[in-house]
């Protein structure tokens, strides 16, 4: 990736017009193989970059490049909120929701993904800023979206679906409205055994979050701690091998899944066994990262 990108910058220090296209589109999976490593912080320097030109080249030819823009513009997004600047991350998320939004009331075949896509980051960020009640619309517009993309074409938008079901389970959690939030959440989990049985390497991982979302959720509500315990408890099963193979990526949800642990317990009234898996965690990670 970063070979092509060197490549391509010198092409387009020579040619700008043939290739500046080519440069943005490296340095976008340069950003995205940087963060699949763990290293957010590199990433962030090709995603803007990669904005910057897209940004220019769709001001110059808009139906050929917008779509290339709200694509950088959402994995910007994602990028800052991922080093916790989620103030900043809000406004690339919108700009890219409308951008799709326009896209996708004249090409829906082609942008109605997108557009579920960019919704669901956004009621993401809204949430993380404590905007709960906005973050609800979208999230809400997302699961649906998403939901009659998965009745006409299950093998590609189930995954998609689990993921808006888990967020939308948490958006109305924390808006006190339990039944829903428990189903939906249930809803996540059995959509990703599934595709985690028939696919491990693939969906494991997504598994894993369900199971901790769940628990998650349980604790928010205050109810069903038994399932919660289990859930949770398969989850960091699930999380411990990915985070020893790349704890760059893993470890700050396996942490997370463990403060939830310990939340349960608590919902148990376990309260020592509780006490005592903070401590353990507040000694092997030093406060730990941010769970956000």
């Amino acid at each position: 990736a970063e070979e092509a990108t060197g490549i391509r910058r010198r092409l387009a220090d020579a040619h700008p017009d043939a290739y500046l296209p080519h440069l943005a589109a490296s340095l976008s999976n340069l950003s995205a193989v940087l963060s699949e490593l763990g290293r957010r912080d590199q990433a962030l320097i090709p995603a803007e970059e990669a904005t910057g030109i897209r940004r220019r080249l769709a001001d110059a030819h808009p139906d050929a490049y917008l779509p290339h823009l709200a694509e950088s513009l959402n994995n910007l997004s994602t990028f800052l909120s991922g080093l916790g600047r989620r103030d900043q991350a809000l406004a690339p998320a919108e700009e890219a929701t409308g951008i799709y939004r326009r896209l996708a009331e004249t090409h829906p075949d082609a942008y109605l993904p997108n557009l579920a896509a960019s919704l669901n980051n956004l009621s993401i960020f809204l949430s993380g800023l404590g905007r709960r009640d906005q973050a609800l619309a979208p999230a809400e517009e997302a699961t649906r979206i998403r939901r009659r993309l998965a009745d006409a074409n299950p093998d590609a938008y189930l995954p998609h679906l689990a993921g808006s079901l888990n967020n939308l389970g948490t958006v109305l959690s924390e808006l006190g409205r339990r039944d829903q939030a428990l189903a939906l959440s249930e809803e996540a989990v059995t959509i990703r055994r599934r595709l985690a049985d028939a696919h491990p390497d693939a969906y494991l991982p997504h598994l894993a979050r369900s199971l901790w979302a769940y628990g998650w959720v349980c604790v928010k509500v205050k109810a069903n701690f038994a399932e919660a315990l289990e859930s949770v408890t398969e989850a960091i099963s699930l999380y411990a091998p990915l985070a020893e193979h790349l704890p760059g990526v893993f470890a700050g949800p396996m942490f997370s899944a463990c403060r939830t642990l310990a939340d349960v317990l608590d919902g148990l009234g376990r309260t020592g066994e509780a006490a005592d898996w903070r401590r353990q965690l507040d000694e092997a990670a030093g406060g730990g990262p941010d769970t956000g």
